[in-house]
């Protein structure tokens, strides 16, 4: 696809539809990601509004986790510029767990207790644990009676929820997820997919996630982003009867 002709992609809309009604959230212009200064994806332009649920696709070493790590600010593009019209402390990034660090001594309470830090420097220490709001976040992801369990010892799966949770402490406008079901099994990605839906439906979140092959992904998203092997991308607007709801998914 050439830059001329991403540049006319809208994620929430379809040529000839009325603009969506809800606030544009993140504009992207000639956006092109990679590493020591070779492009993996791009150039990219498109825009994203308020209360999407937007799924990533494409197959393995497209870019897909290298464009998140550059929208989140955890790399520097190489091309191109993006802006999100959202403070940065309300973008909440939950990463795959094979990223963190496997002998991390901490408890499910400590690693939730994290989510609320905000901020750098000293100002990021000073923040007073709120036991309530800590433990609301853990029953709202099914994770409460792990609370003092190592997090260490347990399933990718479990960790991944606590990550989720830990992400909803910062109340984020936009919640990005990096694979959150890749290692889990169907019945947790299911259970997963149809939290992430009702937590969108209830609060208005904007959630934007890299998924592989995923129906009961796809069946919770409104906007599917295919990223091609030449670095080109293709957007999907799901209609109204598409996708089911969750609950429908394998029936």
């Amino acid at each position: 696809m050439s830059e001329a002709a991403a540049a006319d992609i809208d994620t929430n809309n379809e040529p000839g539809e009325q603009p969506d009604a809800e606030p544009m959230l993140l504009q992207v212009h000639g956006l092109r990601c990679g590493y020591d200064g070779t492009a993996v994806v791009g150039p990219l332009s498109f825009h994203l509004h308020e209360k999407t649920f937007m799924l990533i696709e494409g197959a393995n070493g497209v870019g897909k986790s290298t464009l998140m790590k550059t929208l989140i600010g955890l790399q520097e593009p190489i091309e191109g510029e993006y802006h999100w019209e959202v403070e940065r402390p309300r973008l909440r990034f939950v990463p795959q767990t094979r990223t963190l660090d496997p002998m991390l001594p901490a408890t499910v309470f400590d690693v939730m207790a994290t989510g609320l830090h905000q901020g750098g420097g000293l100002a990021s220490l000073r923040v007073n644990i709120n036991d309530e709001r800590l433990g609301q976040a853990l029953q709202t992801v099914g994770m409460e009676q792990f609370r003092d369990h190592l997090f260490q010892e347990l399933s990718e799966g479990q960790k991944q929820l606590v990550l989720l949770g830990r992400a909803l402490l910062g109340e984020p406008k936009v919640l990005l997820l990096d694979e959150p079901a890749a290692a889990m099994d169907p019945e947790h990605e299911h259970r997963t997919m149809e939290l992430l839906h009702e937590i969108k439906q209830q609060s208005g979140l904007t959630i934007v996630m890299i998924a592989h092959g995923s129906p009961v992904a796809r069946s919770v998203s409104n906007r599917i982003m295919t990223i091609d092997r030449d670095g080109s991308i293709d957007i999907e607007r799901c209609l109204a009867t598409c996708p089911p709801s969750p609950s429908e998914v394998g029936r």
